[in-house]
């Protein structure tokens, strides 16, 4: 982790600005920065014979504004560094292909759930070279390994993106899909609640498929077939084909293992039949007024959950809140300044689950 070591701190009122960076405020052993390019938190702390100076895992920013801080705090302070390990790490910039919840996604045509090797991806952006196609993966390593065949077979028509699929669907615009992949998603048959396949997940995906578009599940699992038919079977109105056994276009490197096993494999293309209604979200992140009776236990809802882990003072009217919010199963760490007009740090993801738990947030502490 890019950190360095200073000998002394001087007594610096914020904020206060400096050549790259402006240091926002002081939250005991916090400190608020902003650069040109990020905006992120600072840890101090007392390190044997001088004071550790950290960037905060939650807000981390790009190497390059890290030094930038890193840099101007040892100037503001007066200080001298006692040891660093920051210039010898190389910048490694985003990828141009990666991208984040916050994104635009209103320019997607097909989406691919949890595309392991990428085989099956890389075949879809061949397949439709005029599409845009989003991989949703949670397995970081198969992510670097797909974005390194991505540059070298210079495929220029995908995107990936490191979330949960179930949330990522809710940031589609209604009737924007072509087709929806889903193939051998982990069964999870003693853990039902994480599979990828539930009522949500198809009732967004219903919403967000053209007329005609499909979701086309895939899987090994007798288990995971008769789940995901009997949930598909619960939409109100729509056309279902079941295969099972018939070769399929492009086949992955373990379903190959599973066929010689003679293990079967089922088929089943959910269709959507109706244009959706255009979804009117308005996600309102502001709050009222200074959050009161802070309570630090935390609380679990249907969908989504509120932990108000720890409070640092700023001064006597505003501290640093942090917190963990959202989705039970992708939960967002967050900081509220807390003063007589609340506000986020760094805005949470617009997804229902974040606003559900940001209306709570304000019910349970606003007096």
């Amino acid at each position: 982790m890019p950190h360095i070591v200073i000998d002394k701190l001087k007594d610096i009122k914020y904020p206060i600005k400096t050549k790259k960076a402006e240091f926002l405020f002081k939250a005991e052993d916090y400190i608020g920065v902003k650069t040109s390019n990020a905006k992120f938190l600072l840890n101090i702390r007392k390190y044997k014979n001088g004071y550790l100076v950290k960037y905060d895992k939650v807000t981390r920013p790009i190497i390059s504004e890290i030094k930038k801080a890193y840099m101007d705090f040892v100037e503001l302070n007066e200080a001298e560094i006692i040891f660093e390990n920051i210039h010898g790490i190389k910048e490694k910039l985003p990828d141009e292909n990666m991208l984040d919840i916050n994104d635009n996604l209103s320019k997607i045509d097909i989406i691919e759930v949890g595309f392991g090797s990428g085989r099956h991806l890389l075949y879809l952006a061949k397949k439709y070279p005029d599409k845009t196609i989003l991989g949703i993966e949670i397995h970081k390593p198969s992510i670097e390994q797909v974005l390194k065949r991505i540059k070298n077979e210079n495929i220029n028509n995908i995107k990936i993106i490191n979330h949960d699929a179930r949330l990522i669907l809710s940031k589609i615009p209604s009737n924007n899909l072509h087709s929806i992949y889903v193939h051998f998603p982990v069964p999870w048959d003693k853990k039902e609640h994480r599979r990828v396949i539930n009522s949500d997940f198809i009732n967004e995906s219903v919403r967000t498929l053209q007329k005609n578009g499909f979701l086309h599940l895939r899987t090994d699992s007798e288990n995971y077939f008769a789940y995901s038919l009997k949930k598909f079977l619960e939409v109100n109105k729509t056309h279902i084909e079941i295969k099972k056994n018939l070769p399929y276009e492009i086949t992955s490197k373990y379903e190959e293992r599973w066929i010689k096993m003679g293990k079967n494999i089922y088929d089943i293309y959910m269709y959507s039949l109706e244009i959706s209604e255009e979804k009117k979200e308005n996600f309102d992140f502001s709050f009222d007024k200074k959050l009161t009776n802070l309570d630090f236990n935390a609380k679990i809802y249907d969908n989504f959950i509120i932990h108000l882990e720890k409070e640092k003072k700023i001064d006597e009217n505003s501290s640093l809140i942090r917190a963990t919010i959202g989705n039970f199963n992708r939960p967002e760490h967050i900081y509220i300044i807390n003063t007589q007009k609340p506000y986020y740090f760094k805005k949470p993801a617009e997804i229902k689950e974040n606003y559900l738990a940001h209306q709570e947030i304000k019910r349970l502490f606003n007096g």
